[in-house]
């Protein structure tokens, strides 16, 4: 009895002998290639397909490289931003240390040759309340009468005057300052050579009694006056602006004080005779 092939082994005869003409020419192919030097197909195709994911992944693991590098001086960036930061202010703050101290040392040579004109002994005090919005112009200074001050004892700043004690006690006293408006001051005109008396109008001061006759020109130097008070020759202000009326008995000169009182520390309180 013959045997019947049946369609599906005629057809898995013709594959088989197909993979076999397939392996035997890429044999040839590949011996062929060997012979002439150069690559086959097989190794072209499989360049072809695989350089191309070789490089992706080549240049993915370069990007991810890159930007965690990246990342990395970043954070050292901004450590070493913050340190400097840290740094700068360190060295502002020192900074506005030294102007301070650079400023008071200003102000005691100031105060120092300001004593060495005074004519009578003075005692030195630090101001230690000042209120702007008071219902007084007065500061409170660290020296009271077991110090030796007195009441009414001229109280003078490094650039010039400031006003009298009011009230004393044990260890402190209160100076009314010039700028007050009950303050009375003789005053001088000094390069005129005349008189006036100088009150306070809460911000600045000003000169009444000037004789009409006299030529007042802003930028005039006025001091105090010598009387039972005040000693003379302490500088007071200069002349601002001039108030002159043809019709008033006397004419009057808004000074700027020499006296800077917002930023007043160190005073000098004259003893009395």
């Amino acid at each position: 009895m013959v045997a019947i092939h049946s369609f599906w082994d005629e057809r898995k005869l013709l594959v088989f002998v197909a993979l076999i003409i397939i392996a035997a020419a890429s044999m040839l192919l590949e011996l062929n290639a060997f012979r002439a030097g150069r690559q086959s197909l097989m190794d072209e195709f499989v360049a072809s397909a695989v350089l191309p994911v070789e490089y992706a992944a080549s240049h993915a693991a370069t990007t991810i490289s890159s930007e965690a590098i990246a990342i990395a001086h970043a954070r050292s960036f901004a450590a070493r931003n913050a340190a400097l930061e840290r740094e700068l202010g360190r060295l502002n703050a020192a900074n506005g240390r030294l102007r301070s101290a650079a400023a008071e040392n200003g102000e005691l040579r100031r105060l120092l040759a300001m004593r060495a004109q005074l004519p009578r002994a003075a005692l030195s005090a630090d101001v230690v309340g000042y209120e702007p919005e008071g219902e007084r112009k007065e500061i409170t200074i660290d020296r009271g009468f077991g110090e030796g001050v007195q009441r009414d004892a001229v109280v003078v700043g490094a650039d010039g005057l400031v006003g009298h004690v009011i009230d004393a006690g044990p260890h402190e006293a209160r100076v009314l300052l010039i700028t007050d408006p009950t303050s009375a001051v003789p005053a001088y005109l000094q390069k005129k050579r005349s008189w006036g008396i100088v009150t306070g109008t809460w911000q600045h001061v000003r000169m009444k009694y000037i004789g009409q006759d006299v030529r007042v020109q802003p930028g005039d130097f006025v001091v105090t006056g010598p009387g039972h008070l005040y000693p003379g020759g302490i500088p007071i202000g200069r002349v601002r602006q001039v108030d002159r009326k043809d019709s008033a008995l006397y004419q009057m000169a808004f000074l700027d004080p020499t006296t800077d009182f917002a930023s007043l520390t160190h005073v000098l309180v004259l003893k009395n005779r």
